[in-house]
């Protein structure tokens, strides 16, 4: 017996080092276990509420963003019922006013002096202007670059910038103050422009009947 426990005490001091050594190592290995337990359990119960998105929105909001986007724009005919109407051109018609020939790019509405004229589409006056050739002129801006321009009114006082005008508002009357179209008579000069170039109407007023 005292040989085994003196035998016992030498293999101790022998390895006394290596066995602190692993206890050590043991210690080491468990507390990084009990870290990446306790990291973990901490995790599972944290939410981050900023990645929550609702995954049923509501139907009636976003029906009516759609629809406002979406909103197809078609003209109504800016003179209810004109006499006859002179056709957009961009090869060279004739002028009788001023005797040459030009690019006529717009629709002319021939009407007696004094008819409603109406806004083709909602939007707003972006200019109510009066020169000495084209007379009255007002601008309808209707977003997105697009714009209808009413010419030869009798004069501006029906609307003002910056007005919000809807579709079928009166916004002046016929009228000769267009000179350099006044042999041709009362009648409206519509133009209509899109990003910056005039363009036919009947890219919108014809959209109504498709």
């Amino acid at each position: 017996m005292r040989k085994n426990k003196r035998s016992l005490t030498m293999f101790l001091r022998r390895n006394a080092v290596y066995l602190v050594l692993g206890l050590c190592i043991l210690a080491v290995g468990l507390s990084i276990t009990f870290m990446l337990l306790t990291n973990k359990n901490d995790l599972s119960l944290k939410v981050d509420n900023s990645q929550i998105v609702n995954p049923m929105p509501d139907d009636n909001n976003a029906e009516t963003e759609n629809s406002a986007v979406n909103k197809p724009i078609y003209f109504i005919v800016p003179i209810a019922n004109p006499t006859s109407v002179g056709e957009y051109s961009e090869t060279m018609v004739y002028n009788s006013t001023l005797n040459r020939y030009s690019a006529h790019l717009a629709v002319d509405y021939y009407a007696p002096e004094g008819t409603d004229v109406l806004a083709v589409f909602d939007g707003s006056v972006l200019s109510v202007e009066t020169t000495f050739l084209q007379g009255t002129t007002i601008t309808i801006d209707h977003g997105n670059g697009l714009y209808s321009i009413y010419n030869s009114l009798a004069d501006g006082d029906s609307v003002s910038v910056g007005q919000k005008v809807s579709q079928g508002d009166v916004i002046g009357q016929v009228s000769t103050t267009n000179r350099q179209e006044y042999k041709n008579g009362a009648h409206l000069h519509f133009e209509v422009k899109e990003n910056g170039t005039l363009i036919d109407p009947a890219k919108y007023l014809e959209s109504q009947e498709k």
